[in-house]
C-alpha cells in the first residue's frame, strides 16, 4: 500500500527529520514545528513543466494547468484524498437520482469573488455549460457525461446525465472544476488574466515560464489555507537547472527525478520526502499501426524490456509497472504482477510466430521531452536485442501526446498518470480521441461496468479489476514504472505531507495548506 512503506521511517525520523533528508513522514515536513509561520513569506515552487493559458478550461493537460497555481487561484467543485476517493470542496452534499441519470449537489455558501459576486448555483451552471460547450482540448471530451445543467435552487445544481456514470466527481476535482467568476469569460480575457474565488491572484505571469501569485483578501472561506502572502510557479524542463535551482535556494519545494535526487540529498536545510505515487513511465502503443495490431508483437514488446533493472538503475525505491492501476488504487490486481518477464528469446520466437523472425522496425516513435535521461537509450538497446527497432522523435512534454493521437507515431514513450480514477486515467491514454487505435466494444461495456453510478462499490471495484486485467492482458501497453518522487524542500516549508490530496494518483499538487516558517 502506499502509506506503509513510509510508516516506520516517520517514527525513526521524527527527531531530525529536518537534518536528514533520507528521512520522510506521513504526517508533515518537521519544518511545521520548527517557528511560527511566517505569512508574510513567499513560496517558490519550481515544475519541469510550465503551462501557456491561465484558462482552466482551454488546458492541454489536466494535471500541467491544475499544479501550475490553477488550483490555488481556483476552487474546485471536488477534491480527491489520498485514498484515491472524491469529497467535496466546493460542494457540501451530493446524491444520485435512483436510475443514475442526475445528480444534485449543493453548494457551500461561503464563497466568492473579489467583486462581491457569490459563488452560488448559478456561477457553477455558467462555469460548466462553457467548460462542456468550449471547443478544447481536454475538458469538453471530459463532460461529455453531461446533457445538462439546471441551478436547482440558489446554492443548488442538478446534473443531467447521459448514462449513470459515478465519475463526475473525479472529473470535476480537476481542470473541468475550477470555478472562474463569470464575468471573467464573458467580457475578459480568461487566457492570460484570473479571477477565482480563491485567496490568491495574478501578479505577474509570463506564459510557458513564471506564475507569480499574491495574497490579496483576508475573507477566505477556508481559514486553514493561503498562509504564504506570495507563491511562485517557475517552470524548468532542463534537469540540471532544476536541481542547480534547488540547491541555490531559489525553489523553496519541488518534485525530483529519483535519478537526480542526490545531487542535493544531504545539504543542510533541505528535506526530502519520497512519495509514491500513480505517475509513471509507459510505452503507448497504436494498436491500428501494423505490425502493433497483432497481440503477440505487442506480447513481444512487453517482453523485451527489463523493468527491474530500469527501475532500479533510473528510478531507485520506485516500483516496477506491470498494469494500469497501481497497488492500493482501484483496479489494481496482484495476480497481473510480473506478469510479461524479461525474456528476449520469448520475445524473438512472439515475433516470429508472428511472421516476423527477422525482427521489426518501427521507424519513429514519439518520446517526451521530459522523458527521464538514458530512458530511451535503453529501451532501444533492450528492445534491440530481442529484434525491435526504432528511432526516437523527441517532441515536446505536451505536443507529445497531440502528435501520438493524431496517429503520426506507432509508439509514445512518455509520462503517463492513473488519474483521478482508473477510467479518467484511461480516458487520457486509451480513449478514442488520445489512441489513435480507439476503442473495443470490450473495453467500453466493462468501463460502463466500472461507471455504473446504480451498480455497489462492490460491482464497480471487481469491474475495475476486470478492465485493468483486459487492457494489460491484451497488451494496449507497455507499462514500465510506477514512480515514487523524492519530493525537496527547504526545512522552512511546514504541513507537506504524503497524505496530502492527490498525493497517490496525481501527486501531492494541491500545496493549499503549506507554510513556510520565520
Amino acid at each position: 500500500m502506499f502509506r506503509s512503506r513510509w510508516a516506520v521511517t516517520a517514527v525513526a525520523c521524527v527527531a531530525v527529520a529536518a537534518l536528514v533528508s533520507s528521512c520522510g513522514s506521513s504526517d508533515s515536513s518537521a519544518a511545521a514545528d520548527q517557528g511560527a509561520v511566517d505569512t508574510n513569506a513567499t513560496l517558490s515552487v519550481g515544475l519541469t513543466q510550465a503551462v501557456n493559458t491561465l484558462d482552466p478550461h482551454m488546458a492541454t493537460s489536466d494535471l500541467a494547468s491544475f499544479r501550475f497555481g490553477l488550483n490555488v487561484i481556483y476552487d474546485r467543485l471536488f477534491t480527491v484524498d489520498y485514498e484515491g476517493k472524491a469529497n467535496g470542496m466546493l460542494v457540501t452534499d451530493r446524491s444520485y437520482s435512483d436510475d443514475g441519470r442526475s445528480m444534485v449537489f449543493a453548494l457551500r455558501e461561503d464563497a466568492s469573488f473579489r467583486d462581491g459576486t457569490p459563488l452560488d448555483a448559478a456561477v457553477v451552471k455558467a462555469n460548466l455549460d462553457r467548460a462542456r460547450t468550449l471547443e478544447s482540448p481536454v475538458v469538453k471530451r471530459s463532460l461529455s457525461a453531461i446533457s445538462e445543467v439546471t441551478a436547482t435552487g440558489p446554492y443548488e445544481v442538478t446534473v443531467a446525465l447521459n448514462e449513470p456514470t459515478n465519475q463526475l466527481p473525479y472529473t470535476l476535482a480537476g481542470v473541468a472544476g475550477l470555478i472562474m467568476n463569470p464575468v471573467l469569460f464573458e467580457s475578459g480575457d480568461p487566457d492570460m488574466t484570473a479571477d477565482g474565488s480563491g485567496a490568491y491572484s495574478v501578479e505577474s505571469w509570463a506564459p510557458g515560464e513564471k506564475l507569480v501569485l499574491v495574497r490579496d483578501r483576508d475573507d477566505y472561506w477556508d481559514a486553514d489555507a493561503a498562509k504564504p502572502a506570495r507563491i511562485e510557479y517557475t517552470g524548468i524542463p532542463d534537469f540540471q537547472a532544476f536541481t542547480n535551482a534547488v540547491a541555490a535556494g531559489q525553489i523553496d519545494i519541488g518534485q525530483f527525478q529519483p535519478g537526480n535526487v542526490a545531487a542535493v540529498e544531504g545539504r543542510d536545510g533541505l528535506v526530502t520526502v519520497p512519495v509514491d505515487s500513480g505517475v509513471g513511465m509507459e510505452i503507448a502503443i497504436n494498436r491500428d499501426a501494423k505490425p502493433l495490431d497483432d497481440l503477440r508483437v505487442r506480447q513481444a514488446l512487453n517482453h523485451a524490456l527489463d523493468r527491474d533493472m530500469i527501475t532500479e538503475a533510473l528510478y531507485p525505491d520506485s516500483r516496477v509497472r506491470w498494469q494500469f492501476a497501481p497497488e492500493g488504487l482501484p483496479g489494481f490486481d496482484e495476480s497481473l504482477e510480473e506478469i510479461y518477464p524479461y525474456d528476449p528469446e520469448k520475445a524473438k520466437a512472439l515475433l516470429a510466430e508472428a511472421g516476423h523472425p527477422d525482427g521489426i522496425d518501427l521507424g519513429e516513435i514519439a518520446v517526451s521531452s521530459a522523458t527521464t535521461p538514458g530512458l530511451v537509450d535503453v529501451i532501444q538497446e533492450q528492445f534491440a536485442a530481442s529484434g525491435i527497432r526504432f528511432e526516437p522523435r523527441v517532441l515536446d512534454g505536451v505536443e507529445v501526446y497531440t502528435q501520438f493521437a493524431s496517429g503520426t507515431f506507432p509508439m509514445m514513450i512518455a509520462f503517463s498518470s492513473y488519474g483521478l480514477s482508473l477510467p479518467a486515467g484511461l480516458n487520457t491514454r486509451a480513449g478514442a480521441t488520445q489512441n489513435p487505435a480507439g476503442t473495443t466494444p470490450e473495453y467500453e461495456a466493462l468501463l460502463d461496468q466500472v461507471t455504473d453510478s446504480t451498480r455497489t462499490d462492490d460491482e464497480r471495484s471487481a469491474s475495475a479489476v476486470d478492465l485493468n486485467r483486459y487492457l494489460t492482458e491484451d497488451a494496449w501497453g507497455v507499462p514500465i514504472v510506477w514512480i515514487t518522487y523524492p519530493w525537496v524542500m527547504s526545512d522552512k516549508v511546514g504541513n507537506f505531507s504524503t497524505e496530502m490530496d492527490y498525493a497517490t494518483t496525481w501527486g501531492p499538487f494541491d500545496l493549499r495548506y503549506l507554510t513556510v516558517a520565520e
